[in-house]
């Protein structure tokens, strides 16, 4: 069965070759390029991970995952915060994150962050 999994950045591109990337390893994919009804959204795909970047288009990703992991019917979804900003890597898994992710990335890392977090 397909993991699904739900990735939140507001970098089209990004967005883009992810999904690609993703579909090719047997994820089922959702995107969302902003945050809004994040909480809701969640609800209806159900996601096996979420990947969120740490700054969104009028949001704070830190923000969004304590919100996130404060809502006990899907705080137990493992959340991947990914940021370019190595150094926020602490208030990350602070916020709640399962894992945080340096951009750029290499794809195996991320893959192998993944598998370790939702093993088939």
């Amino acid at each position: 069965m397909e993991k699904q999994l739900l990735i939140i950045d507001d970098n089209a591109d990004l967005l883009m070759m992810l999904t690609a990337l993703l579909k090719t390893k047997g994820y089922a994919i959702t995107v969302s390029e902003n945050a809004d009804n994040i909480i809701q959204l969640i609800k209806e795909v159900k996601p096996d991970i979420i990947l969120m970047d740490m700054l969104l288009s009028g949001a704070d990703g830190r923000e969004l995952c304590k919100l996130i992991k404060g809502d006990v019917s899907i705080a137990s979804v493992p959340l991947v915060m990914l940021s370019a900003y190595p150094q926020a890597v602490t208030e990350c898994m602070a916020a709640g994150a399962d894992a945080f992710i340096e951009k750029p990335f290499d794809m195996k890392v991320l893959l192998d962050t993944l598998s370790s977090l939702h093993p088939s």
